[in-house]
């Protein structure tokens, strides 16, 4: 075998998988921030991004994740003179002046449709091909930072499944806000089955230095064996359904979409050839800064998926559908 052709860590799929994630959030994901800075997103234009995407996922049968922050199933909320949502356990970060809930307006769909989105969760659960609803958490907590303990976490999730079990949802898939990673283990524990995690090892792993340094040149132009990602176990027999590329065009604004395109498309071949994983990733934010050359980069990566799924070499799913696979693999397995 050659250097290229390296063994591909984890476990292989029926065939290559094409999976989208989207972190839904609003004003929740940039309501708090370490550093105290704030974010510009513009939070106007996401429904509309939003419901292009829909349309263009029907257009090319994309069943997609979207990772749904708990507190956008509601269209309305109230200050019982406890404060917001008083069942939630709430974190006491170091860094964070106020209480963690105190940006919440207490008002209504109407009144501060960035904070609330029982709208989006319609349309998400209205689009006529099927998409999966996931979790990032209830109010965008960061996980991994110690004040967001046991009891913080498990009440973030509580609420998040409760929420979505009021829309019939089971929650399967989860996502962590700003991909901070903690307490894994955690989560089966409330039903679900994957989360979207890191690269499980480096590309071309075990290989002399020198040779990671060639192979990673050459990858470039023409993805290898080695470079190639597959779902593995996490803690508490969670899958770990990495990501493998942020789909953000605008940040390379004098690539032509359609050359900007060729890299996620020439990922997407290879994990047709290797029963591996793409795992494009965004929010409607990196959308809506550019949507126009957004939007053709993204119909280019659905319609090369869809021309390979409809050559058999591919599957489009979502997180969750990636995990079923993989229990019921696991299932045969053991009887």
């Amino acid at each position: 075998m050659s250097v290229g052709r390296a063994p591909v860590e984890g476990e292989p799929l029926d065939r290559g998988a094409c999976v989208l994630s989207i972190d839904t959030e609003l004003a929740w994901g940039e309501a708090h921030r370490r550093d105290g800075t704030e974010g510009r997103h513009r939070f106007a234009a996401e429904r509309d991004v939003i419901d292009r995407m829909l349309a263009l996922f029907a257009r090319y049968d994309v069943s997609a994740t979207w990772a749904v922050v708990g507190h956008l199933f509601l269209d309305a909320c109230d200050d019982d003179g406890r404060g917001p949502h008083p069942d939630v356990v709430v974190p006491d970060y170091d860094w964070l002046d106020a209480d963690w809930l105190a940006v919440d307006p207490c008002t209504d769909l109407d009144a501060d449709p960035y904070w609330y989105g029982r709208d989006i969760v319609d349309a998400i659960l209205a689009c006529p091909v099927r998409q999966e609803i996931g979790s990032h958490s209830f109010s965008h907590v960061i996980v991994d930072d110690p004040a967001c303990t046991p009891a913080v976490f498990d009440s973030e999730l509580r609420a998040a499944t409760a929420l979505a079990a009021e829309r019939d949802v089971a929650l399967r898939s989860f996502v962590y806000p700003r991909n901070k990673i903690a307490q894994v283990a955690r989560l089966g524990d409330h039903g679900f089955r994957c989360y979207r995690g890191g690269r499980p090892v480096a590309p071309f792993a075990g290989r002399a230095a020198w040779q990671r340094r060639a192979l990673g040149l050459a990858d470039k132009v023409q993805p290898l064996g080695g470079s190639a990602v597959r779902p593995v176990p996490g803690d508490g027999d969670v899958w770990n359904v990495p990501q493998t590329y942020l789909f953000d065009p605008a940040a390379s604004p004098r690539v032509p979409a359609a050359v900007w395109a060729r890299r996620p498309i020439a990922r997407l071949r290879q994990a047709a050839r290797h029963r591996s994983l793409f795992h494009l990733w965004f929010h409607p934010y990196n959308v809506t800064s550019a949507p126009d050359r957004a939007f053709d980069a993204l119909e280019r990566i659905c319609r090369a998926a869809a021309r390979l799924r409809d050559a058999d070499r591919l599957d489009v799913l979502t997180m969750g559908d990636v995990a079923a696979q993989l229990d019921a693999r696991a299932d045969v397995s053991t009887h």
